[in-house]
């Protein structure tokens, strides 16, 4: 096989490979109240986190969500990781007597308690009114890895 026939064949392989772990990325959109409080939210993957918030607003409007908002990060807060642990976050108070509900997703190649930093950076990237004090749950958490299943030979 000649030297250039050998570069074509790696150069294939190395984008097939990469186009098959392409698809890693984690989004998150919210469907919000007319208060400003979360009321569902979607958390979906997609090929790129673009692709992945437009998939958790596509599960939104079939849910007949109305105010749709896609929580893009503007920060390093771990969407676009491969691999690593994620975690999603809620935090509720009473504002003006209203309930309020916020999320926040985080991702971290380091660690879980990483990841909870990172997803509060998040949260208060959309939630300005978020303090420290106000506390967050934990809804929904786990390894980056596990939520791309390897593909059945």
């Amino acid at each position: 096989m000649s030297k250039f026939k050998t570069f074509q064949l790696l150069f294939i392989i190395a984008f097939v490979f990469q186009t098959i772990n392409v698809q890693a990325q984690m989004g998150l959109a919210v469907d919000k109240n007319n208060n400003g409080s979360s009321i569902k939210y979607a958390f979906e993957t997609g090929s790129d986190v673009n692709d992945a918030i437009a998939k958790a607003v596509k599960v939104l409007e079939e849910q007949d969500a109305k105010n749709i908002f896609k929580l893009k990060s503007t920060e390093k807060t771990g969407h676009e990781l491969r691999e690593g642990h994620y975690v999603l976050i809620l935090s509720s108070r009473k504002m003006s007597g209203k309930f309020f509900l916020s999320y926040g997703l985080g991702a971290s190649k380091d660690s879980k308690e990483d990841a909870i930093k990172k997803a509060i950076v998040h949260l208060k990237e959309w939630d300005w009114g978020y303090e420290n004090d106000f506390g967050y749950k934990i809804e929904k958490e786990g390894k980056i890895e596990d939520l791309f299943p390897a593909e059945e030979e």
